[in-house]
């Protein structure tokens, strides 16, 4: 049996921000840890990663395999686990000093996500990833620039507390939003209604809206449609299924259906993304 592989890992730090990129190979099952007194963002950058099951302070979740872009946010002092198979792969981990978003927003907690798109965390961590190594003087200022863009994203996006979901109404525990995400995760193709997650999180429709938006920063069904397609970019990259049985498979009426969907969210038809994905890998 071949040895495991040692990773590779490159870091820079540009004030309260530092990041560090991983290439790692994974084919033999493989575990990872941390609790860290730093926020911690963990983006997904590419390679392929068949299995994936995750868990906060003991809390599990297993939303499937990512695909390049997707983000685990880890708050401060929490402890994330997670196991994983898959092939080679590169991540990079983002880490924020609390007191920094403290300074920018009055409160330094950050809600944690699972599985998450955010377009412009996952393109300014990449920017800085190329940053990484190059000592002149326009990189340090870019890579601060970038650094506090990030810093000043994450304090308005993710921050908890009264400042971000109003200090009163219906709040989700973490074991009913665990809940909720393994109900959508695996009924991707089925039909998720408002009713049945409310019955699930033991609220009404109404309330479980405000609960849900607190807790995930967007609707269910904006939230649904972004899981729907989280999986469809993954067997799009990973697969050579037919794009109308993807669409299908991830609840979608139709290949027009998903194509329209996917135009509006990622701005290329499946076919493109396929196409390109395949072109850059």
């Amino acid at each position: 049996m071949a040895a495991p592989s040692i990773p590779t890992e490159v870091q820079g730090r540009w004030g309260a921000v530092e990041l560090v990129v991983t290439r790692e190979d994974i084919r033999a099952a493989t575990a990872w840890q941390m609790r860290e007194p730093r926020h911690a963002v963990i983006v997904h950058l590419g390679g392929l990663m068949r299995r994936l099951e995750t868990e906060l302070d003991g809390v599990a979740a297993r939303p499937g395999p990512p695909s390049a872009g997707d983000i685990w946010v880890v708050p401060a002092g929490r402890r994330y686990a997670s196991q994983a198979s898959g092939g080679r792969i590169r991540y990079g981990v983002l880490y924020v000093e609390p007191e920094a978003l403290a300074q920018l927003a009055g409160d330094g907690g950050i809600a944690p996500r699972f599985a998450h798109r955010d377009e412009f965390l996952y393109r300014s961590v990449e920017r800085l990833a190329g940053l990484i190594g190059q000592d002149d003087d326009l990189s340090g200022l870019l890579g601060g620039s970038v650094g506090q863009a990030l810093a000043l994203h994450l304090a308005q996006r993710y921050r908890t507390g009264a400042a971000a979901a109003g200090p009163r109404g219906p709040r989700l525990s973490e074991r009913a939003q665990a809940r909720l995400q393994e109900r959508i995760h695996s009924h991707l193709g089925d039909r998720i209604t408002l009713d049945d997650l409310a019955e699930i999180a033991g609220m009404s429709p109404h309330n479980l809206l405000v609960a849900f938006r607190a807790a995930f920063g967007t609707t269910p069904a904006q939230y649904v449609i972004a899981q729907r397609l989280r999986r469809a970019r993954w067997l799009l990259a990973n697969t050579a299924q037919d794009i109308t049985a993807i669409a299908l498979e991830t609840g979608f009426a139709s290949h027009s259906h998903l194509t329209t969907a996917f135009r509006r969210h990622v701005g290329l038809a499946p076919r493109d993304f396929r196409r390109r994905w395949r072109d850059d890998a």
